[in-house]
């Protein structure tokens, strides 16, 4: 009897310090939030943290309110709640995307503002779009003490712009005095109030508000009358160019305001002038 007991006495001991060192040691959830305080005025897409799956990449901007000076910043991302998965789709997941350093190293208190593309290889013409839903995206800030800083929201991917059209396929002919522009956006059960274009070019000409080569911007609200309180408005406009605006690339922002929404809806399209 004895020999019998001793053996699953002994495994009952061993299998108790296991379990109690698994206790201790819990495997971290993908959602983490250490020092989340220290992230100010943040935006994923927008400041609602809700991004067109027409996007070719996610804004990020945020400040951060450090103790010590920045020396890695990574992202990861992975899908909470996605329903399903067309055809050229993914359920997104990004793994320890590290910010390039130039933008923050060495600082306390920097400005992050970058963006992080769906498809790395094929940046403006991806191979795939992500599937609508919403997915958990968490921003690391590593320290020169070793310490870190996480925090981790919901980013919400949502169908907003159908049959979008800028140029021709993202391309205007050179000498060309304006952009073409055209789509649905999808508002309903709301309606639009706003819709504003952002233009954004490498400076070419002098005495301008920027230097030479710096990026540049241009603004312009489209007409009231063309959506004003109108449920999934179809739009066609088209926007005024610059005077000799040279080939090369550019970026359109569409950003459109819903009733009852403090912020809006941002759309990021690049086009090229050749």
């Amino acid at each position: 009897m004895k020999t019998i007991l001793k053996p699953l006495f002994l495994l009952f001991i061993s299998t108790l310090i296991v379990s109690c060192s698994d206790d201790e040691q819990p495997t971290p959830s993908f959602e983490e939030n250490i020092h989340s305080e220290r992230f100010k005025d943040m935006e994923l897409g927008n400041s609602n943290f809700i991004l067109p799956q027409s996007n070719i990449d996610v804004h990020t901007e945020f400040e951060y309110k450090g103790t010590s000076k920045v020396t890695k910043i990574y992202f990861n991302v992975q899908p909470s709640n996605v329903p399903s998965v067309g055809s050229g789709e993914v359920a997104w997941e990004l793994k320890d995307h590290l910010v390039p350093t130039a933008n923050y190293a060495g600082q306390l208190n920097p400005h992050i503002h970058y963006h992080v593309y769906f498809d790395e290889t094929n940046k403006y013409q991806p191979k795939f779009k992500p599937a609508a839903g919403v997915y958990k995206f968490k921003i690391t800030v590593m320290h020169e003490d070793g310490t870190k800083a996480v925090i981790t929201k919901d980013l919400n991917i949502v169908k907003k712009f159908k049959e979008l059209e800028v140029g021709k396929d993202q391309k205007v002919t050179f000498g060309s005095d304006e952009l073409h522009i055209e789509f649905e956006y999808l508002s309903d059960p709301a309606t639009v109030s706003d819709i504003t274009l952002q233009l954004y070019f490498k400076e070419w000409r002098t005495g301008q508000s920027v230097a030479v080569g710096k990026w540049n911007s241009m603004t312009k609200v489209i007409p009231k009358n063309l959506y004003d309180g109108v449920k999934n408005p179809h739009i066609h406009y088209h926007m005024d160019l610059l005077k000799d605006s040279p080939k090369g690339n550019y970026w359109l922002n569409i950003l459109v305001k819903e009733t009852g929404s403090n912020s809006p809806v941002k759309l990021s399209v690049p086009f090229v002038i050749e």
